[in-house]
């Protein structure tokens, strides 16, 4: 049975990926990735649905067993470890870039349903997406994208672009003061820094110990660089390419638009 849920949020090539598999190290914890975008549960609730829709929705999601949701196709190459379970682990957890339209009723209706937003330098972010093959199509120019995100928006709950870094994050910073004991706010670039220590504070905030094979995995993740975009295993050092790679004209429209406003505190590097 269920005790906690944790919604793991953030925009896409934000790392959650990594941090997911943080989590996922703890024994007691069962990650599902973005059970709506899944064809196990496609856009199964919207803005419409009740607290009890969506109880029942993590409960099935908790033991369904999906290729996707499970992202077996990442641990199958290699990208994410396997981690050894508890036999009747107690919490949920879901990773999802998508859907932040939810957010904000999800907390009305769920009390019991805690959020972390992953917050990663908007540079980094644009950067990493537009020069992802798997993910930023080959026949759009990346200075008509790099703002709507529009040719990735195809379907429902899509957030892309840095309009919509700016809309989300927004968003998240309004629901962090209106629900501190329910939405927490992390920098990505914290975690890079200081991975064992962030890690142990966000645990203790939601009530999550911290175990030894968490601290391995950090560790393991950390010794080596895998070029490939979905592995969790990167050096560091070698993700502050955007700083020199990103087009210049882009990089100085974005911190010129929020160099001034509450979210110029994500603009530390």
């Amino acid at each position: 049975m269920i005790e906690n849920i944790i919604w793991l949020t953030g925009m896409p090539r934000s790392g959650t990926t990594w941090i997911s598999q943080i989590f996922a190290s703890n024994p007691d914890i069962r990650v599902k990735f973005c059970p709506l975008f899944s064809y196990s549960f496609k856009n199964a609730l919207d803005e419409t649905a009740t607290k009890e829709q969506w109880q029942q929705l993590f409960s099935r999601v908790f033991v369904t067993e999906d290729d996707f949701m499970d992202q077996q196709h990442l641990r199958r190459k290699g990208l994410i470890p396997e981690f050894p379970k508890n036999p009747d682990p107690k919490t949920l957890l879901i990773k999802s870039n998508r859907f932040h339209n939810l957010t904000e009723s999800i907390l009305q209706k769920c009390p019991n349903v805690k959020f972390v937003s992953i917050v990663r330098h908007p540079c980094a972010v644009i950067h990493s997406w537009l020069n992802n093959p798997l993910e930023f199509p080959a026949d759009q120019d990346p200075k008509q994208q790099w703002r709507t995100g529009a040719c990735r928006k195809t379907g429902i709950g899509e957030f892309w672009g840095f309009d919509d870094w700016k809309e989300v994050l927004s968003l998240h910073i309004r629901l962090a003061r209106e629900w501190p004991d329910s939405f927490f706010i992390q920098r990505y670039e914290k975690f890079l820094e200081t991975p064992l220590e962030t890690s142990h504070e966000l645990f203790g905030k939601l009530g999550i110990k911290m175990t030894k094979a968490t601290r391995d995995f950090i560790s393991a993740t950390q010794s080596r660089h895998d070029n490939h975009r979905r592995s969790v295993y990167k050096d560091p050092s070698k993700l502050n390419e955007w700083k020199t790679a990103l087009d210049k004209d882009i990089a100085a429209q974005i911190y010129d638009e929020i160099k001034h406003t509450e979210l110029s505190v994500f603009l530390k590097e």
